[in-house]
């Protein structure tokens, strides 16, 4: 691993814990075990490194994509999995990194996440017209009106206290998942119910 890559690393981990702007160049060369002037000559400013930690993030989110789309044997089972590995990261992530990504980088998140829609909705799209054609989903189910809803919804989890009141009071991960299985069961045939039920109970961790 490159001094770069190892500053980019220590960031993201700094970062997810105590939030973008908790973080000072101090702190983050004391964490990496460097000095600041290293840092400095990999990076012209904390700008950059926030730069360099979305892009890392998304490789490591893809990355992981891959990984579960591998091990899925069904494309309902895909989704699950997908569902709990969110789930696993919004607990090791400090709300307040997203919060300040958004505030303080907009430029760099708005444009991360105008791709990312993008590519979430396109495979949404896909999802339930696959489910469709199986019988898994329900006929009527207007795919590209779903999709967008329930785009739409899963914004909610990245919204300050302020601006979703009625969320402040239950964890992350709780209201993720409950949008997620509510979504898919909500579409789906008693055939589909008992799949989605099966995998679910099949990749639920145990507590």
């Amino acid at each position: 691993m490159t001094t770069k890559e190892q500053i980019v690393e220590g960031a993201l981990s700094l970062f997810k814990r105590m939030g973008i702007r908790g973080v000072t160049m101090d702190m983050l060369a004391e964490h990496l075990g460097m000095s600041k002037r290293t840092i400095y000559e990999n990076f012209e400013n904390k700008d950059q490194i926030v730069e360099a930690c979305v892009q890392l993030q998304n490789k490591n989110r893809q990355a992981l994509a891959d990984q579960i789309t591998s091990a899925s044997t069904h494309y309902l089972e895909t989704y699950i999995l997908f569902m709990w590995a969110h789930i696993n990261q919004l607990r090791t992530i400090n709300p307040i990194f997203m919060f300040d990504l958004k505030r303080l980088y907009p430029k760099t998140i708005c444009k991360e996440e105008a791709e990312f829609d993008n590519l979430i909705q396109d495979k949404m799209l896909k999802f339930i017209e696959l489910g469709k054609n199986d019988g898994i989903f329900r006929q009527e189910v207007n795919s590209r009106i779903v999709s967008n809803i329930v785009l739409e919804i899963f914004k909610l989890l990245y919204k300050t206290d302020n601006e979703t009141p009625f969320l402040a009071n239950f964890p992350f991960t709780e209201v993720f998942e409950h949008i997620s299985i509510t979504f898919i069961r909500g579409l789906a045939t008693t055939k589909g119910i008992e799949m989605i039920d099966y995998y679910y109970n099949k990749h639920k961790p145990i507590v």
